[in-house]
Parts: structure tokens; sequence; C-alpha cells
């Protein structure tokens, strides 16, 4: 096999891999991309020649400042170096439609006295997502045993307490209400903790109404003098169980941490015009959220109450997740909580 033939050989080899591969030299400069490197830049729009030969690849990591982009340029400058015989490490990669996820691998190799570095990135998306979901599934557990060992331990003490009082005397009224309160108590945290537990993912689909499915968790929540205003309606795709869970937990919200003194008036609504939905909102004209607590009200065990379980809005993030919808809070034009739940999918 001639020379010709077997550099034409390598090169073929090297456009049938799946891994984005390039190759510099000791200055940095790219001499050569494989087919998968410069289908890439064509996907994403690269500005200018997509294979990237005669492109400075490390300048252009320096010039971006980014932290990722930073370990990039000095991993690989060991390599070039003899630091090191290879460096590699993960990164996250923003596209227009969705997060990526990439391994780097910088080698060193010597060709005719020359010295280059190969630059493979390997597509790890579907294995960092797996990832990332078992340790959400690990996270929600870890939540769910907290509970169980520790919050339900609390109002169970309170109960048995106020049974044991009660064998030694004269049973009274406000001692049973409040062992009724405690087991309350236990029953909404193990309600609570259940749905966190179980529903990471959505079940079938169906259409479904604004109106209807907000009017039947209302009607599951204790709303005491609350009232729920219905400012327009429209159809959707979602799961029927896990859409009431995303209801009733923002109801009770907006009647356990929204009243004030006076009334309070939940508002459910539609985003956008009818024809263009893009989701749904429920407010309230409460107290509303401070704005410095909204990007923390989501997380498991926030909570400002002291009979909260700290997990309502917790399940209406999960839920909203689960439907690959998005959910937002700000303030209500009066002054209380929005919450606007954004990307749903209308009917076909």
């Amino acid at each position: 096999m001639s020379n010709a033939t077997s550099s034409s050989l390598a090169f073929s080899s090297l456009d049938a891999l799946p891994t984005q591969l390039a190759i510099l030299d000791e200055e940095g400069v790219i001499v050569y991309t494989n087919r998968a490197w410069q289908e890439f830049g064509n996907e994403h729009d690269y500005q200018g020649d997509s294979s990237s030969v005669g492109m400075n690849y490390l300048g252009v990591c320096d010039l971006s400042g980014a932290t990722d982009a930073t370990t990039a340029s000095e991993g690989i400058r060991a390599v070039i170096d003899g630091d090191r015989e290879a460096f590699s490490f993960e990164y996250p990669c923003e596209t227009p439609d969705e997060r990526l996820w990439f391994t780097m691998r910088a080698t060193r190799f010597v060709d005719g006295g020359d010295t280059y570095v190969q630059i493979a990135h390997l597509d790890i998306t579907d294995r960092k997502r797996a990832e990332l979901e078992a340790e959400e599934k690990a996270e929600r557990l870890q939540n769910l045993a907290r509970m169980l060992s520790h919050d339900l331990r609390n109002p169970l003490s309170v109960a048995v307490g106020y049974v044991d009082s009660l064998l030694d005397e004269v049973v009274d009224a406000d001692g049973l209400e409040q062992v009724a309160g405690a087991l309350d108590r236990m029953d909404d945290i193990i309600t609570d903790g259940l749905v966190l537990a179980r529903h990471d993912t959505v079940g079938e689909l169906s259409t479904v109404d604004l109106e209807t499915r907000a009017a039947t968790a209302w009607a599951h929540v204790d709303t005491g003098s609350a009232e729920l205003v219905v400012a327009d309606s429209f159809e959707f795709r979602a799961d029927p169980s896990l859409l009431g869970h995303v209801f009733e937990n923002l109801f009770r919200n907006s009647v356990e941490h929204g009243a004030n003194d006076g009334d309070l008036t939940v508002t459910i609504g539609v985003l956008g015009g009818d024809g263009d939905a893009t989701g749904f909102y429920v407010e309230d004209d409460g107290v509303g959220i401070a704005a410095e607590a909204r990007d923390e009200v989501f997380e498991a065990g926030y909570t400002t109450g002291e009979e909260g379980t700290g997990l309502g809005l917790s399940i209406v993030a999960q839920a909203v997740r689960a439907h690959d919808w998005d959910v937002a809070v700000t303030e209500a034009e009066r002054g209380g909580a929005r919450f606007e739940i954004t990307d749903v999918e209308r009917p076909a």
C-alpha cells in the first residue's frame, strides 16, 4: 500500500468517527478537522469556515474568558508543553434549542519531528442527562427520608403526648383537637412526600380545559373565605393528575401564605391570545413574594410558615418540569404573587 493510499485511508477513517476531532500545531492553530467537527459547525451556524482550519483554537479560548474555555486552554497548553501526557474534562454546551454535554480530550503526538495535539469532543449528553436525573431522584428520596425521620416525628410526638395525657384525665375537646391537628399535619407531609418521590414523569396526556381543572382542584383545597376568579380559559395537553397537583399546591400556597387581613382573591387566566396561547397564570392579591426569595421558593423544604411542609412549590416545579413546561414567579398587578406556566402543548 502506497503512502498516499495510507494517508487517504487514515483521513477517511477519521471522517467516519462520530467524535468531533481537530489537530493543532504547537502554537494552537488548527491544521485539520474531521467531518463531524465541520458538521457541528454547520448545524450551529458557525460564522466563517466551518472546518476551522487556520484558526488559533487557544486564542479563541483565551478571548472567550469563560471558565470552561480557560480550563480547556490551560489543559491543552500543558499537553503541548509536555507537562502532561493527556488532558480531559466535561463541559456543557448551550445551543438555541437545548443544553448538550461533551467530554474534551487532548493528547500529544509527534509526526516528522513536529509536535501536534489531537483535540476530541465526544457528545455525552445522554449519559449526562441520565446522571443528572439519577441525582435529582436521589435528592428527592433524601428529602423524603428527611421528612419521615424528622418532620413527621414532631407532630407524631405531639399526638402521642396528648393521647397519653388524655388517658390519665377526663377527655376534653381541646385535647382531641390538638391530636387531630397533629395527625392532619402528618397526613399532609406524607401526601406531599409521596407526590415528590413518585411523580417525576408524566402519564398519558389528555386534552384538558383550564377552567374545569382549576375548579376541580379548588374544591379539593381548604380555601376558607378565599375566592377563585377565572379570567379566561383554553384547552391544552397535560397529565390530569400532575396538573391537579400544580393547581392544588398553588392555591394552597396563596391561601396559607398570601392572605393578609382582608379577603383573598385567586385569579387564573391565559397567557397570550386565545389562538396563540402559550400557557396560563395563577395569581393572588395577597402579600406577594419578596423579589430576593423568588429563586428559592421552588426548593424543597423552603417555607415561611411554621405549619407548611415546604414542599408545595417544589411539587409544582417538579410537575411542570415533567411536562417540559417552564414556571416563573413574579409580582401580580395588585401586588400579590403571580406564577406563570409557559410552553404548554396545545391540542393538534
